[in-house]
């Protein structure tokens, strides 16, 4: 079956219901494609109650025949037939409504995300081409790759004037001090949490004559004043993308708003500035900068506990310190985060590794009794704390 019959086989079994509950991942991607996907629903005239989590357990599901699970439930095994899965995780559920495209032979990892996917069951639903912008957020945010279905969908949006390609600064914000003081993908050492040297470097910037100067002062007083890794550097700049229908046009802005939110525990309001509502966009702005501290905070406070895998103390952020890691060491990191009552992990690695973190957590969560799985290099997991040592021991075998 292919991803096209697979999404139109799950349209028209939407198609048969009034009302669907609908399950999803706080995360850009999970957010991009709950908005996807509701928009399609509300468009066909089918209700719908929508709610976000960290991660999904098969007892999370209250109603199964009318529950829709976006960029979850694939690695669940034993969920009814009636259950629809929106997902490009490893699969291990075995259900017929299931569009994935790791069932196709299609790489989940790098050619096509949820929102991707939620985006193929919208058009299955109606003409929702103009949905296109948002597979873009679900790209940058699981750092996927323009090829494969990725590269038709975003190519065909760009085609039906949906999104404008061109070249600039890749640093989220709404003004060149937030873009400095609270980069965190890539993270600028020096820089980054630095509000002072972040408005010097913008008074700087304003005086140039035009955009090229501009873009070439910043760039200058950057690589000038951080301590950036070389790929983090040379990743600031390139191929940008404006999102022509959506409520922030800046795709990585965009990305960015979406996916601090969900994580800073407001995926209602990363879900609202996905679904075009643009009087939550300031609130959204706030949320995801204050979040974005506390990612930096996270970052600069983080110790090691083993060779390439660090202790940090907040749960909320362990996730983005992990990216942030990975980025500047090219090497397969893990971050841990104590919770209250239970072990945050985060596991990332270089797309070329030849690690796999989905097994690794997926594994652990069989030995320890916590829940874990995601991508090869890109997984994570919730432990019990009592295994801490344990789990740190493992790790430093593994790593």
């Amino acid at each position: 079956m292919s991803l096209e019959e697979a999404a139109a086989k799950i349209a028209a079994y939407l198609r048969s219901k009034d009302y669907v509950e609908i399950y999803s991942h706080h995360d850009a991607d999970g957010i991009a494609a709950a908005a996807i996907l509701t928009v399609a629903l509300r468009r066909a005239d089918i209700a719908f109650r929508l709610r976000f989590l960290p991660h999904l357990k098969k007892e999370d599901v209250e109603r199964p025949e009318m529950s829709v699970l976006c960029d979850l439930g694939a690695s669940v095994p034993d969920f009814p037939e009636s259950i629809v899965i929106i997902d490009h995780h490893v699969p291990y559920a075995n259900v017929p409504f299931h569009i994935n495209p790791r069932l196709e032979g299609i790489d989940g990892e790098t050619e096509l995300s949820a929102a991707g996917c939620a985006y193929l069951v919208a058009n299955a639903l109606g003409d929702n081409r103009d949905l296109a912008g948002l597979v873009m957020v679900g790209i940058i945010g699981d750092s996927q790759k323009l090829s494969g279905m990725n590269q038709k969908i975003i190519g065909d949006a760009v085609g039906n004037n949906l999104i404008e390609v061109g070249k600039g600064i890749l640093l989220p914000g709404r003004t060149t001090k937030e873009q400095i003081e609270l980069a965190v993908l890539p993270y600028l050492g020096n820089l980054s949490g630095d509000g002072e040297t972040a408005e010097k470097i913008a008074s700087l910037c304003m005086n140039t004559a035009s955009d090229e100067a501009y873009t070439s002062m910043l760039l200058s007083e950057i690589i000038v004043r951080s301590d950036a890794s070389y790929h983090d550097l040379m990743s600031m700049y390139g191929e940008s993308w404006k999102l022509l229908r959506e409520a922030v046009q800046d795709a990585y802005s965009m990305t960015a708003v979406i996916d601090a939110c969900g994580k800073a525990g407001r995926p209602d309001l990363g879900y609202a500035v996905a679904a075009g509502d643009m009087t939550q966009a300031d609130a959204a702005w706030e949320t995801a900068n204050a979040f974005r501290r506390k990612i930096i905070a996270s970052a600069a406070s983080a110790k090691p506990v083993a060779e390439n895998a660090w202790m940090t103390d907040d749960a909320s952020t362990a996730s983005d310190v992990a990216d942030i890691f990975v980025r500047s060491t090219q090497k397969p990191v893990v971050v841990l985060a104590r919770a209250e009552n239970y072990l945050k992990v985060s596991a990332r690695a270089p797309a070329e590794c030849t690690v796999d973190f989905e097994q690794l957590m997926k594994t652990s969560a069989e030995k320890f009794g916590g829940a874990g799985g995601g991508h090869k290099t890109r997984a994570g997991g919730e432990l019990p704390l009592n295994c801490e040592s344990e789990f740190i021991a493992s790790l430093k075998e593994y790593l």
